[in-house]
C-alpha cells in the first residue's frame, strides 16, 4: 500500500456535506477528464477533497501528478478585488476566493506535483488585460495588465505572503452553461463513444446516470485518507470505472466475432454453463471494449503480466485448452498479478480475454 500524499487533514469539509448544491461543479468536472478520456488518459476524480474538483493523472500513488480547481457559479464576471476579498468573520479576516485556492496548493507536500491550479468561473472574468481586444476562455498572469496583476500579487502578499502568481494558475471560462448542464454533459458522453468506438450503439442517458450516481455517492464522503488506494477507491471516480460503465452500455460491432470465439471456447473447451457464460462474457466485454485502440498504463501492465505466463506455459504440453488455461493463471500468480488483479474470475477474464487477443491480431 502506498502513503496517501494528500493524506494531511482537509482545511474544511462544508463542501462534501453540502454535495447536493453544486450540480455545475460536478457536471463541469465530468467535461474536464471527458476530455482526458479522449486521449485515453488513466486519471482519478475527487469530488470536495482538499479544494472542489482534483485530478490525479495516474492511478498510482508514488507517481501521480495533480490538477485542482475551484468552480464558482456565479452571477457575475470575477473582478480582480472580487478574488482578493477577504471577509470579516468572528477569528479575524477570511480567506479570499483566490487565496483560499492558492492556500490549498502552496506550501503543501504535493506542492511539487501540482501540474495546474484552476479558478472555473460560470459567468468569467472582468479582468484588465495587455491585450484588450483579445477574448481569452483561459487566462494567465502573463495575460494580465501591469496594474492588474500588481493589485493581485499585493493582495495576495498580504494574504498568503507571495510576491509572485503561481506560474500553472489559469482562471478558467467554461464551455458548459448553466442551462441544460444534464444535457450537454449527456451530449459530451455520446460524442466521446462515437469517437472510441465508431458505428456503435450507446445508451448515453445510463452512462451519465451510472457516472453521476458514483460522483454523489463518494463526493458525500468527508473522511480523510492515509493510504493511497482506500482514498482511490472510496473517494474517486477513476477512468476505469467510467471505461466499465461505457462498455456496460455500449454495443460495438468490433465485439461480435470476438464474442463468437468465445462462446466457442466456453461451450466445447470450458464447459460453462449458461450463467456462467454470461458472467465471464460480460466481464471480457468491459475488457475488450475498455481496451479498444490505446490501453492505460495500468491496463497495460496487467496484460504484460498475462501475456509473460502465456509465454511461459507451452500449449503443446496440454491436450484440453480448460488445463492450459488453468496453468497459465496459476503462472500468472507467480508473477503477482494478484497484485493488479485479486478476484479468480477477473484474472480467468484476464487471461482468455489475452488468449482470444492473438487470434484477432
Amino acid at each position: 500500500m502506498e502513503r496517501n500524499v494528500l493524506g494531511h487533514a482537509q482545511r474544511e469539509i462544508s463542501g462534501a456535506t453540502t454535495f447536493g448544491k453544486y450540480d455545475f461543479q460536478y457536471h463541469w468536472a465530468l467535461c474536464r477528464i471527458i476530455e482526458k478520456h479522449k486521449s485515453n488518459s488513466d486519471y482519478a476524480l475527487l469530488i470536495e477533497y482538499h479544494e472542489d474538483v482534483v485530478i490525479a493523472d495516474s492511478l498510482y500513488g508514488s507517481s501521480a501528478k495533480f490538477e485542482f480547481f475551484q468552480v464558482k457559479n456565479t452571477g457575475k464576471p470575477f473582478t480582480s478585488d472580487a478574488l482578493t476579498k477577504r471577509e470579516q468573520g468572528a477569528e479575524g479576516a477570511k480567506s479570499s476566493i483566490l487565496g483560499k485556492l492558492l492556500s490549498s496548493c502552496i506550501g503543501t507536500d504535493y506542492e511539487a506535483r501540482i501540474t495546474e491550479i484552476g479558478l472555473v468561473s460560470s459567468s468569467g472574468f472582468s479582468f484588465e488585460q495587455r491585450d484588450k481586444k483579445l477574448k481569452l476562455d483561459v487566462i494567465t498572469s502573463g495575460d494580465l495588465s501591469v496594474d492588474c496583476l500588481s493589485g493581485l500579487t499585493g493582495k495576495l502578499k498580504d494574504e498568503l505572503g507571495i510576491s509572485l502568481l503561481p506560474e500553472n494558475l489559469k482562471f478558467i471560462v467554461p464551455k458548459i452553461k448553466l442551462e441544460n448542464q444534464e444535457e450537454f454533459v449527456i451530449g459530451r458522453f455520446a460524442e466521446l463513444v462515437n469517437e472510441i468506438f465508431p458505428n456503435s450503439h450507446c445508451n448515453a442517458v445510463n452512462i451519465y446516470r451510472a457516472i453521476i450516481d458514483e460522483i454523489h455517492r463518494k463526493g458525500q464522503n468527508s473522511y480523510d485518507f492515509t493510504v493511497w488506494e482506500k482514498m482511490v477507491e472510496d473517494k474517486s471516480l477513476t477512468s476505469h470505472k467510467v471505461k466499465d460503465v461505457i462498455a456496460v452500455n455500449t454495443t460495438s460491432p468490433k465485439f461480435e466475432d470476438f464474442e463468437n470465439d468465445l462462446e466457442y471456447l466456453a461451450k466445447n473447451d470450458m464447459k460453462w454453463n449458461t450463467l456462467t457464460y454470461r458472467k465471464i462474457n460480460k466481464k471480457i466485454k468491459q475488457l475488450f471494449l475498455r481496451r479498444t485502440g490505446h490501453s492505460s498504463a495500468f491496463d497495460m501492465n496487467i496484460m504484460r503480466i498475462v501475456q509473460q505466463a502465456l509465454s511461459s506455459v507451452s500449449e503443446e504440453d496440454f491436450t484440453e485448452t480448460r488445463d492450459y488455461i488453468e496453468s497459465v493463471i496459476v503462472k500468472a500468480q507467480e508473477f503477482n498479478i494478484e497484485d493488479q488483479v485479486p478476484e479468480y474470475d477477473d484474472i480467468l477474464c484476464e487471461v482468455i480475454y489475452s488468449f482470444l487477443k492473438v487470434m484477432h491480431e
